[in-house]
């Protein structure tokens, strides 16, 4: 997995019928819920793959992101730690 938040990514719906896969948590609140995704896919034996893609960035003085360093960051990587630790499923 090279970027597991790059906003581009496609899901078949079955994924979000397997009953292993819990989107009522309430920890999926904000950029957590594609890297928890991602993560169940891959660690629940999904077929994955990677395409590349292109992204153009607006001008910096029309913003870069809405994303904020360090919470951002946060929620983008509290699901590969929870997970990962089997803190949460």
């Amino acid at each position: 997995m090279t970027d597991s938040a790059n906003g581009f990514r496609a899901f078949r719906l079955s994924l979000l019928q397997d009953p292993r896969i819990n989107l009522a948590q309430d920890w999926l609140d904000h950029y957590e819920l594609e890297p928890y995704l991602y993560f169940k896919a891959i660690t629940l034996g999904y077929k994955v793959k990677e395409v590349p893609v292109t992204k153009i960035y607006p001008p910096k003085e029309l913003g870069y992101t809405k994303m904020t360093p360090w919470a951002g960051w946060w929620s983008i990587l509290r699901p590969i730690i929870l997970l990962g630790l089997r803190i949460r499923k």
